[in-house]
C-alpha cells in the first residue's frame, strides 16, 4: 500500500477547493487548503507538504509566483507540483513547467485522470526519496570514509616514523601510487651506532599493502633498538609476517646494517631487485641480487637469514630501491630497466647520483603517473669513522648503578626527548632484574603513563581536552609533534629504585618534568569503573596497579609505588 501523502491544495474557488480535497481524502491522504498564492507559501513553509495542486489565476499572489516561491523554500528537495488551471493554450503549459511545475491538468478537473497523475507523482517522488537517501548515504560514507583515511594515514605515518627527521646520511624517496605505499623506508641506529635500514615491499596497492608493513616496521624499529643484529632481525621479520598474513601478502626487502666505524655493510636480500654499491665515481663497486624468496613465504625452519657482508675501501654510496621504478613504463609501454638505472648511477654529476637518477626516472615516464609504488633509497657511507663525521642523537646518560643497588636515574633534555626512545631503554633494564613478564608489561604500562604525561602535558604543555573536537585525536597528535620538533627547553628526570615498604619488596618510580604541574587530586580520586572520560584515565589505571600513586609539590612530580609482590 502507498504511503499516504500530506497534499496542499490552492485554489481561490470554494467549490473546487471542497471537490478537490474531498476526493483527495477518500483516496487516504491528508490535505492542507489554501485560498491564494500567499497562503501557499505560507502553508508550505509551516507543513512542508509531499505534493502540491496548485491553481493558476488567483488573487493576492497567482500560482506561478506562488510555486517559484514554493521552489526556493524546498530547495534541494523535490516535491511535486501539478497545476490545475483553466487555461489550455500550449503557452500556459510551458510557463508553468518554467516556473517549476512538474505536470499541468485544465479545468473542469477529471479525477480519474487527477488520481492517476497523483499516484504517478507518487511513485516518481518515492524514487526521487531514495535517490536522495542514496545520495545522503553515499555523502556520509564518502565522509566517514575520508576522515577512516586521513586517521589511518595519520597513525601510519606515526608507526612508520614519517615524521622523524631524516638522517643525514640517506636520502630516500617514497612515491604511493595511491594514498598509502605499500613500500617504506625506514632507518634506526642500534646501541653500539650501527646503521639498520631496511627497504620493503609489500604485495599489492594501497591500504592494504600499507597495513601489510606494519608489522615489519614494528619488528624492524623494537628489535634495532634493542641491539638484535641483521640475521636475528630478518628471521623475526618473516617469522611475524608468516603468522599474521596469508601467504600471497609477502613482503620482499632488502635489510642493510652499515658500520660506519669498521666500515661494512651487511647484507640481506629477498625477493628485492639488485642492490648497488657505487663510489664517487659512478663505478658499481658491489652488488648484491635477491639470494632468498619475500619474507612470509617460506617457514622459519626452512627460511635462511644468512647476510653478505662487503667493506668498502673508497667512500661511496649503497642505493637500495622497489621493483616500482624499474618496472615503471612511460607512454610508449617501454620499461625505465635495469639497464637506465644503472646508466644513471654510472653518471658522474654535480648534484648526486641520488638525485640524477630521479631526475632520469622522471624525465623518461614522469614519477608522478606512477601505476606501482616507487621508493629508493641512498646510504652515504663515508671514510671516516662515524665518530668523526656523522653527527648522532646524545644518549641520556644513566647514573652508574652496581647490580646490588638496584637503582637506576636519568635525566632526558630537550634533544633526547626528541630523538631517545627512553621507555624500551628503561624496560630493558628493569628486565635484567629478572622480574616475571606481567611485572614488566605492568611496569612498562606505568612508565609510559608517567612519562607520557610529563612529556605531553608538562614539558609540551598539551591539553588532553583537543581529543574531544571533531578530528581532535589527529589534532592532538599533530600538536604534539609540532612542539616537540620545536622544543628548546625543558627536561624529564626518572629515577627507578627497588625499595622495602612495611617490609614489602616494591619499585619505586618517580617522573619529574620541568612544566607548571596541576591540581591532581580530582583525578586521583577518580573511580576506574565510572570513568569515561579520555582525560586521566591513564592516571586512573596506574593507580589501579601501583599501591601508592602521589603528586607532591606543584604536581610536577609524581611517585608511584608498585608491589613486587
Amino acid at each position: 500500500m502507498d504511503k499516504p501523502l500530506n497534499i496542499l491544495v490552492v485554489d481561490d474557488t470554494e467549490p473546487n477547493l471542497v471537490l478537490i480535497s474531498t476526493f483527495i481524502t477518500r483516496l487516504g491522504h491528508t490535505t492542507i487548503l489554501a485560498r491564494n498564492g500567499q497562503e501557499a507559501v505560507d502553508s508550505y513553509r509551516e507543513s512542508s507538504p509531499d505534493m502540491v495542486l496548485m491553481d493558476v489565476m488567483m488573487p493576492v499572489m497567482d500560482g506561478y509566483q506562488a510555486t517559484a516561491e514554493i521552489r526556493k523554500l524546498a530547495g534541494n528537495k523535490w516535491v511535486p507540483v501539478i497545476f490545475l488551471s483553466a487555461k489550455a493554450q500550449d503557452s500556459d503549459l510551458v510557463r508553468g513547467l518554467q516556473v517549476g511545475g512538474d505536470d499541468y491538468l485544465t479545468k473542469p478537473i477529471n479525477l480519474p485522470i487527477l488520481q492517476a497523475k497523483i499516484k504517478a507523482m507518487q511513485r516518481i517522488a518515492e524514487m526521487q526519496r531514495e535517490i536522495t537517501e542514496k545520495a545522503e548515504q553515499l555523502e556520509r560514507y564518502h565522509a566517514e570514509n575520508e576522515r577512516e583515511q586521513n586517521l589511518s594515514k595519520h597513525l601510519l605515518e606515526r608507526i612508520i616514523r614519517a615524521h622523524k627527521p631524516n638522517d643525514p646520511m640517506v636520502e630516500q624517496l617514497v612515491l604511493p601510487a595511491t594514498r598509502f605505499s605499500g613500500d617504506i623506508i625506514a632507518t634506526e641506529f642500534t646501541p653500539n651506532n650501527i646503521l639498520h635500514v631496511i627497504l620493503a615491499d609489500s604485495a599489492g596497492h594501497g591500504l592494504s599493502a600499507a597495513l601489510n608493513v606494519l608489522p615489519v616496521v614494528e619488528v624492524f624499529y623494537s628489535m634495532t633498538e634493542k641491539g638484535y643484529s641483521l640475521p636475528t632481525i630478518v628471521r623475526e621479520l618473516n617469522n611475524k609476517i608468516k603468522q599474521l598474513m596469508p601467504t600471497e601478502r609477502f613482503v620482499a626487502a632488502t635489510l642493510a646494517a652499515i658500520d660506519f666505524s669498521e666500515r661494512t655493510i651487511e647484507i640481506w636480500n629477498g625477493g628485492m631487485p639488485t642492490a648497488y654499491f657505487v663510489d664517487e665515481k659512478g663505478k658499481i663497486i658491489r652488488e648484491w641480487r635477491a639470494a632468498q624468496p619475500p619474507m612470509g613465504i617460506m617457514s622459519n625452519a626452512d627460511f635462511l637469514s644468512k647476510t653478505d657482508v662487503f667493506q668498502w675501501s673508497e667512500p661511496g654510496r649503497l642505493f637500495l630501491y622497489s621493483d616500482g621504478l624499474v618496472e615503471a613504463e612511460n607512454e610508449a609501454g617501454e620499461r625505465f630497466g635495469s639497464e637506465r638505472l644503472l646508466q644513471a648511477l654510472k653518471a658522474e654529476c654535480d648534484q648526486g647520483q641520488f638525485w640524477f637518477l630521479i631526475a632520469a626516472a622522471n624525465q623518461f615516464m614522469g614519477l608522478d603517473s606512477a601505476t606501482d609504488d616507487i621508493s629508493l633509497a641512498a646510504i652515504h657511507c663515508p671514510m671516516a669513522p662515524i665518530g668523526e663525521d656523522i653527527a648522532q642523537p646524545e644518549q641520556p646518560s644513566a647514573k652508574p648503578v652496581e647490580p646490588s643497588e638496584s637503582r637506576l636515574a636519568v635525566k632526558l633534555s630537550p634533544l633526547e626527548l626528541k630523538s631517545f626512545d627512553v621507555l624500551p631503554w628503561l624496560i630493558n633494564w628493569l628486565q635484567q632484574l629478572n622480574f616475571s613478564q606481567r611485572q614488566c608489561q605492568e611496569m612498562f604500562l606505568i612508565l609510559s603513563e608517567l612519562y607520557n604525561n610529563s612529556l605531553d602535558h608538562g614539558v609540551l604543555a598539551l591539553n588532553s581536552s583537543i581529543k574531544h573536537q571533531p578530528d581532535g585525536f589527529g589534532l592532538y597528535l599533530d600538536m604534539r609533534e609540532e612542539r616537540l620538533v620545536g622544543l628548546q627547553q625543558g627536561s624529564i628526570e626518572i629515577e627507578l629504585e627497588r625499595v622495602q615498604e612495611n617490609q614489602v619488596p616494591c619499585l619505586k618510580l618517580r617522573v619529574t618534568d620541568s612544566g607548571m604541574g596541576f591540581h591532581a587530586d580530582s583525578i586521583l580520586n577518580v573511580d576506574i569503573s565510572s570513568s569515561a572520560r579520555l582525560a586521566g584515565r591513564g592516571i586512573v589505571l596506574v593507580k589501579s596497579l601501583c599501591a601508592e600513586v602521589s603528586y607532591p609539590g606543584s604536581g610536577n612530580e609524581v611517585v608511584a609505588l608498585y608491589r613486587l609482590k
